[in-house]
C-alpha cells in the first residue's frame, strides 16, 4: 500500500511550540521478548518526556533495557504494552509503510559501527536517504555536499568509508543521519569505537548541531564527556527508569552515578 506523505507530514505536524515542547513520550512502555519457555522482561513500565531541541543521554549497564527503550523511542521496535508518541502520534499504530516514512522523515539514525556502504562514496552514503525521500539528484547533490562541509568532510566527498579514519566515518554517518533534515537524531554509542581525542570532537559536534539546528539528540552511552554535554541523563536499570539527572547534579570526578 502507497503511503499518503502528505497525510502523514500533517498528521506529524509540530504542535505549536512552547518554552518546553514535548516531542517524545513514552508512557508505561513494557517490552517482553520469549525465548523458548522464557519471558524476558526487558522494559517495566518506562515513561519519560524528552523536549525539542535537548540533548538527552541513556545509561545503564548491560541488559538494563537501555537499547530495547532506544529502539522504542526510535520507531525501531513495537512496545508489547504502553505507548510511544512522537509530536503526539501514536507511532505503535502505524503500519511498516508508515512507519517506514516515519524513520526516513523523522528521525536520523547514528550506530557505533557506523553503518556505512562500503562501495558507496561519503557524498553517496549521505544522499542515498535522500532518493528514498523522493529529493531530485541535483538537490540531493548539492544538499549532500553542504552536510558534508558542515561536519568537517567537504574535501572527503568522493572518498569511500575504507579511505576514511574512523572519526571521519562518524562524521559521516552523522551527515547521512541528517540528510532529510531530522527533527531527532538517535545516536547509539557513537563514540565507542573511537579514542577519546576523536570522540571529543564527536560530540562537540553533536552538541553544535543541536545549538545551531534545534535538533533533539538522544544517545545510549557511557561515554563520561557525552554526558557532561547533556541536558538530561536518565539512568535505566532492570527495565525501569530509575532517576533522571542534570550533569551539574553528578560528580563526575568520583564516578558516582546512583
Amino acid at each position: 500500500m502507497a503511503v499518503d506523505a502528505e497525510k502523514l507530514e500533517a498528521l506529524f505536524e509540530a504542535p505549536e511550540e512552547t518554552h518546553a515542547t514535548c516531542i517524545i513520550r513514552a508512557v508505561e512502555v513494557q517490552k517482553i521478548y520469549h525465548t523458548g519457555t522464557q519471558e524476558v522482561k526487558a522494559l517495566q513500565g518506562a515513561s519519560v518526556d524528552i523536549y525539542k531541541g535537548e540533548y538527552l543521554s541513556i545509561m545503564g549497564p548491560s541488559g538494563s533495557g537501555k537499547t530495547t527503550l532506544f529502539n522504542m523511542i526510535g520507531g525501531l521496535g513495537k512496545p508489547t504494552s504502553g505507548k510511544v508518541y512522537i509530536d503526539q502520534v501514536d507511532i505503535a499504530q502505524l503500519d511498516y509503510n508508515e512507519l517506514a516514512w516515519l524513520r526516513c522523515r523523522k528521525v536520523g539514525y547514528i550506530f557505533q559501527s557506523y553503518h556505512l556502504i562500503q562501495v558507496m562514496t561519503c557524498l553517496e552514503n549521505v544522499t542515498l536517504p535522500m532518493s528514498f525521500a523522493g529529493l531530485d539528484a541535483e538537490e540531493a547533490r548539492d544538499k549532500g555536499i553542504a552536510l558534508l562541509e558542515l561536519v568537517g568532510l567537504g574535501e572527503r566527498v568522493l572518498h569511500k568509508p575504507g579511505e576514511l579514519s574512523g572519526g571521519q566515518q562518524q562524521r559521516c554517518a552523522i551527515a547521512r543521519a541528517l540528510a532529510n533534515s531530522p527533527e531527532i537524531i538517535l545516536a547509539d554509542e557513537p563514540t565507542a569505537n573511537l579514542d577519546s581525542h576523536t570522540g571529543q570532537e564527536i560530540i562537540d559536534l553533536l552538541a553544535q548541531l543541536k545549538s545551531e539546528l534545534n535538533v533533539t539528540i538522544v544517545s545510549a552511552t557511557h561515554d563520561l564527556k557525552m554526558l557532561r554535554k547533556s541536558d538530561r541523563i536518565l539512568w535505566i536499570e532492570d527495565g525501569r527508569i530509575v532517576k533522571m539527572a542534570h550533569p551539574s547534579e553528578i560528580d563526575f570526578s568520583l564516578g558516582d552515578f546512583d
